[in-house]
């Protein structure tokens, strides 16, 4: 009788630690996955959207903000960028500040629609702020030295926040401050535990509902076959530790044809494991699942690649079409020419009329030269400037074609029949590449010419 307690007790002892152990390996594993697979999510995302907005500031114009103290128009329009870009991509805070003494300092933060519906006005510029411990400012501190972004969770009066940091640098290598985008950890957190908890909570549930099988069995006097399936038990557990395949997940049973209950818990064994690599299968797709979701926020830098208003190419294009066109000239290889275009009137219809108005009249503008080059990638590297790679059939009919639009212009500005913001007006300037340029030689003639015939124009309208 003693002996018949001893290996029930062991029995029911090897059971609770196969099933508490293949709980705690399934839930290490999703919290490890799942946890590593969202913040490489959302690390891409802060990045793509730091990357976005410093490519859109001028950082020697915002440098001289923050050491005068005094806005520019430039300034007003990183505010209205930042303030944009919290509602545009849902960012919990979105914010530049720098750090002096241990002393935080705005200098451009912006404020979301719900915030300005209820009367909040932006921050102002080299406004110190309390808000933080220390400890966090000086991860900020850090952050400004870095030539890269930063990484980190901090804490607030606004909350608990997982926070991207990049360093504003001006031309002259001067690091200034940073630009910080903030995604809650509340929810972040909260969307792993709840994860977690579902599989901790499945795993237990099949291992409670064998394990009840199992003591229902135990009543009855059994022996060697119980040995038997305990030992294969054991086997299962020693060769699943560190398994990742759902195929290297296999409980060999023992050859036992006792037509009782020992039998079927043999098979009902099997099935578990069965369901232990389904389950596991669950977690890979799961995990491919978080890769698609990765490969969304991948789809997010595609977007940084065209202007958000006239959905021609946008300045980051610019830029590395700049060092695509760079190499085909250092191979001996290139034939093309550019044409600066910059807008003539905009900031009269803005200040008379409203940017609704102005960016009709951008529309209006784009919506001609795009139709006159059809052959060519258009790029908007400035407000009211855009650059044409002339390219194809427009690069062999460039002379007749830089004819061609200024004949439409000329004609849209002289109609007084026209709103005002349909008037429009553009300088412009051709340029071709001829052997020995760079791609900066060609844009400067082009600008050059451009900016003779603006203020030809100019001149002509004082008359």
């Amino acid at each position: 009788m003693t002996h018949k307690k001893t290996i029930h007790r062991s029995l029911i002892l090897g059971s609770a630690v196969f099933i508490a152990f293949m709980c705690f390996l399934l839930s290490i594993q999703a919290y490890l996955t799942y946890s590593q697979s969202l913040y490489k999510r959302y690390d891409d995302k802060l990045s793509n959207i730091l990357n976005y907005a410093t490519n859109r500031i001028d950082m020697d114009d915002l440098y001289q903000n923050t050491i005068t103290g005094q806005k520019t128009e430039k300034y007003n329009d990183v505010q209205q960028l930042l303030n944009g870009m919290v509602d545009d991509f849902e960012l919990f805070y979105l914010y530049s500040l720098f750090v002096r003494n241990d002393s935080m300092y705005n200098i451009c933060s912006a404020t979301s629609k719900a915030e300005r519906e209820r009367g909040e006005e932006d921050m102002k510029l080299l406004e110190p702020t309390d808000a933080y411990e220390l400890s966090e400012i000086r991860k900020f501190a850090k952050a400004m030295t870095k030539d890269e972004i930063s990484y980190f969770e901090e804490d607030s009066e606004w909350g608990p926040a997982y926070t991207a940091c990049k360093p504003y640098v001006n031309s002259l290598g001067v690091h200034f401050g940073v630009i910080c985008a903030d995604i809650s950890i509340s929810e972040l957190h909260k969307t792993v535990n709840n994860y977690v908890l579902y599989n901790v909570t499945l795993t237990l549930g099949l291992g409670l509902l064998f394990a009840l099988i199992l003591l229902a069995w135990l009543r009855r006097n059994v022996t060697g076959p119980i040995l038997e399936l305990e030992k294969s038990a054991r086997n299962f557990a020693e060769k699943s530790r560190g398994k990742k395949s759902p195929d290297e997940l296999i409980f060999d049973a023992p050859n036992i044809h006792t037509n009782n209950e020992v039998e079927s818990l043999s098979n009902a064994i099997s099935q578990m494991s069965q369901d232990m690599r389904t389950y596991v299968q669950g977690l890979l797709e799961a995990e491919e699942q978080a890769r698609s979701a990765q490969e969304q926020a991948e789809d997010m830098t595609q977007l940084a690649f065209k202007d958000a208003l006239t959905h021609v190419n946008s300045k980051v294009a610019y830029d590395k079409m700049k060092e695509s066109l760079q190499e085909q000239i250092e191979k001996g290889g290139a034939t093309f020419g550019f044409v600066m275009i910059d807008l003539n009137d905009l900031k009269e219809v803005n200040d008379h009329y409203g940017h609704d108005c102005g960016d009709k009249y951008i529309l209006g503008c784009c919506h001609i030269f795009c139709n006159i080059y059809k052959q060519s990638p258009i790029y908007r590297v400035g407000g009211d400037e855009f650059v044409v790679l002339l390219q194809n059939s427009d690069y062999k009919n460039k002379d007749k074609l830089i004819k061609v639009i200024e004949s439409e212009f000329k004609k849209t500005r002289n109609n007084n029949s026209r709103k005002p913001w349909e008037r429009y007006s553009v300088a412009f300037g051709m340029a071709e590449y001829k052997p020995g340029d760079t791609v900066d030689n060609v844009f400067k003639r082009a600008d050059e010419i451009m900016y003779h015939k603006k203020m030809e124009i100019k001149n002509s309208s004082k008359v």
